[in-house]
């Protein structure tokens, strides 16, 4: 009746705080005024037309324009052509498929609820798998899975994630799956994976528990609808939504492996769970032939093989990656949170010395205990360990190298990009809190138990306090993260801009775009402002004669775009010559990340 009774607690405390933090990312949401380039690259890649092509010194109407950003009626759910854009790019296509597949949903319309709508989708999945994961790791341990939880969740990072419309949430959901999978291919979770002897499997291999002994399970095969169908679906659908899932499968299947052949001595296992990840990898490539070329001569690639391996650069962009982690996660406590780790270590250390003598007894005691209540029942390595008081760090030390690993590498690779560049570790922030914070507990634990007996139930009463002081904590550091401007992607700048074009395009004010060649991608970054005109003048910075256009001729006032690196006075300076009745420039109060605007009159 307790154990019913905590786990209703454990479910209605879960769900309080997920729809907190929900509705705390869709509040998020209603504030983003405005697009990264790559946002309006989702849009445009998979809902486009006839191509974003410019012509110089010609006028684009705003429906030719938009018409490049949205699934026209009658052209929805076209798969191969969303794929097709995708290979001439650096990405996979199975993100833009979801996306495609949402816009066409809602035909003709521009807005940044198609995006946010899949965002939060991914979102409210991840918090769940992150609830479970740190559940499973944890040893079931109800609290800590709540507090981590709780305080990812309302992270800068977390929010951060949810307003960035790219494929970095779903790309976390595939993380979090493959390493749930893992961690309960470790722990034995599966019933099929683990069973007790009797005259049925007397020949099936004994199974080593996580100190290396032997223990009274014995193993069969890896699990294939149990593990290896799961793993290799999960590899198929995160490796086709971004290439960084293979960095994450990479060091978390390395470790797999060397946990089998150390504990399991089952070369066996290691060949099945190698070619379930090998005919995922096949059906990618039947799916996206694109991807070897992508990975490893694109632009992309190159440029990440280059940053690989140039070892003189390795300071500066770990320190980089370091810091948004200490910023956008922790709120610059990370360097405490290590303290104490390492403190309770050298305490934990200490204190149980003095226990090795008496622990060979207790051991073998539970063992015995363990051997006759199982009989001809099945059950799991965790439940033997449980009874028998021995600690399951497997799983952790699992996640910890795949996530040192991704760390590392991503760090390596990954383009610096100031504060947006959160989203390449986004996948994984979620599991450095998990370990972080279960590393505290057990050790803590550990240290409470060398002077505690735990059947003074004192242990238990010492996290029931901590946890009090630990929640608000948790929150006061969130919330300061979150008042103070960290969430990245909201563009607030962007309300006024627009309102400003709003206005002008009210007041019949036409708008140029003077444009470098090769760079016309730039122009994406103003979108926003662009839609508000009924119609755009396109030029090159190329040129630096008058305009010949009745409409800029007699117009009087002009708003003019004008891109990075161009001679601001020249160009400017050919639109006066070609007016008369404009006399004068004016820079206005803001500034574009790709052009300035002025406003002639």
């Amino acid at each position: 009746m307790k154990t019913q009774h905590s786990k209703k607690l454990y479910i209605v405390c879960f769900i309080i705080i997920w729809l907190a933090q929900m509705v705390t990312a869709f509040y998020f949401c209603t504030r983003k005024q405005g697009f990264h380039e790559d946002e309006y690259y989702t849009y445009y890649s998979t809902a486009r037309t006839n191509g974003f092509y410019v012509e110089d010194e010609q006028w684009m109407s705003r429906e030719t324009y938009r018409d490049e950003f949205v699934v026209l009626p009658g052209q929805q759910f076209r798969y191969g052509l969303v794929k097709q854009v995708q290979s001439w790019d650096v990405h996979p296509p199975v993100y833009y498929w979801v996306f495609h597949t949402v816009a066409s949903l809602v035909p003709g319309v521009f807005s940044k609820w198609i995006g946010l709508s899949v965002n939060l989708f991914f979102h409210g999945i991840n918090l769940i798998l992150l609830a479970n994961l740190s559940y499973l790791i944890s040893d079931r341990n109800k609290t800590l899975s709540l507090i981590v939880t709780l305080f990812y969740g309302l992270t800068p990072a977390a929010i951060s994630g949810v307003v960035f419309i790219r494929m970095y949430e779903m790309l976390t959901m595939w993380v979090l799956l493959c390493a749930i999978l893992h961690v309960r291919a470790v722990q034995g979770l599966n019933s099929d994976h683990i069973a007790m002897p009797n005259e049925h499997n007397s020949e099936e291999r004994r199974l080593p528990d996580c100190d290396g002994e032997r223990v009274g399970a014995y193993i069969r095969r890896l699990p294939v609808r149990g593990f290896l169908i799961p793993i290799a679906v999960v590899t198929y659908l995160g490796f086709l939504t971004q290439y960084y899932y293979f960095i994450f499968l990479f060091f978390i299947g390395a470790a797999f492996c060397i946990r089998l052949l150390w504990h399991d001595r089952n070369f066996g296992n290691c060949l099945r769970y190698g070619l379930s990840q090998l005919i995922a990898f096949a059906l990618a490539y039947l799916t996206y032939s694109s991807f070897p070329g992508q990975m490893f001569h694109g632009q992309r690639g190159a440029q990440a093989t280059e940053n690989f391996f140039d070892l003189s650069n390795t300071t500066e962009r770990l320190r980089f990656f370091w810091n948004l982690l200490d910023e956008y996660v922790f709120g610059k406590m990370l360097v405490w949170l290590l303290l104490v780790l390492v403190l309770l270590a050298v305490t934990a250390y200490a204190l149980n010395g003095r226990r090795k003598a008496a622990y060979p007894r207790q051991r073998k005691h539970g063992m015995e205990e363990t051997q006759q209540k199982a009989g001809d029942i099945r059950l799991s390595q965790c439940e033997i360990q449980k009874q028998q008081g021995m600690k399951v760090d497997g799983a952790w030390c699992l996640l910890a190298f795949a996530v040192v690993g991704y760390f590392l590498a991503v760090s390596k690779t990954a383009l610096l990009l100031g504060d947006t560049s959160n989203r390449y570790q986004l996948p994984i922030y979620g599991i450095i809190v998990l370990l972080i914070f279960d590393g505290i507990y057990r050790l803590g634990k550990m240290c409470v138990s060398a002077i505690v007996k735990e059947t003074s139930g004192g242990f238990e009463k010492i996290i029931r306090y901590f946890s009090l002081v630990i929640v608000p904590v948790c929150l006061v550091v969130d919330l300061v993260g979150l008042i103070g401007n960290r969430v990245v992607f909201l563009y607030p700048e962007d309300e006024q801009q627009v309102e400003f074009a709003r206005d002008r395009a009210a007041a019949g004010t036409p708008a140029i775009y003077l444009y470098q060649i090769g760079a016309e991608w730039c122009i994406w970054d103003v979108t926003n402002e662009l839609l508000e005109y009924s119609e755009v003048y396109f030029a090159s910075t190329d040129s630096v004669n008058a305009m010949n256009d009745e409409k800029i001729r007699q117009a009087e006032s002009l708003v003019v775009y004008v891109a990075d690196g161009a001679d601001v006075d020249a160009q400017l300076g050919r639109i006066l010559e070609s007016n008369s009745g404009l006399t004068e420039y004016q820079e206005l109060m803001f500034e574009e990340k790709y052009c300035d605007v002025y406003y002639l009159k």
